[in-house]
């Protein structure tokens, strides 16, 4: 199996006219001991039966097989851990924005594993 992490850093969207959000998520990618920064992908954030789901591109250039486990790990993150919700029921938001200051996801076992940064 590939060791894999991803340090997601932020996501940044805004609402288009079919009240989902569309923008980006930048996030770092350590795979072998490399490490490459600030990579950006597309995202959507739409409501699917009543429930948040966020739908990431994968990263341009960059080889990521376990990349599906990311994407669920970090929906279920987002919208049960998190709770976060893009639409307030007191006002429309135009922009969604989340930023991770201190957590990143391992790939590199059978399943996704967040944890939080070491400080140093």
């Amino acid at each position: 199996m590939s060791y894999l992490k991803i340090y997601p850093k932020r996501i940044i969207a805004s609402l288009n006219n079919e009240s989902s959000f569309e923008g980006v998520l930048t996030l770092s990618i350590e795979q072998y001991g490399l490490l490459t920064n600030d990579k950006t992908c597309n995202v959507k954030i739409a409501q699917e039966r009543g429930m948040w789901q966020i739908w990431v591109q994968p990263v341009s250039g960059v080889e990521t097989p376990q990349y599906k486990q990311f994407v669920e790990s970090l929906n279920h993150y987002l919208f049960t851990i998190l709770k976060v919700s893009p639409l307030s029921n007191d006002q429309e938001q135009l922009f969604f924005e989340v930023f991770f200051d201190s957590i990143y996801f391992d790939l590199s076992g059978q399943e996704v594993v967040m944890l939080p940064i070491p400080h140093e």
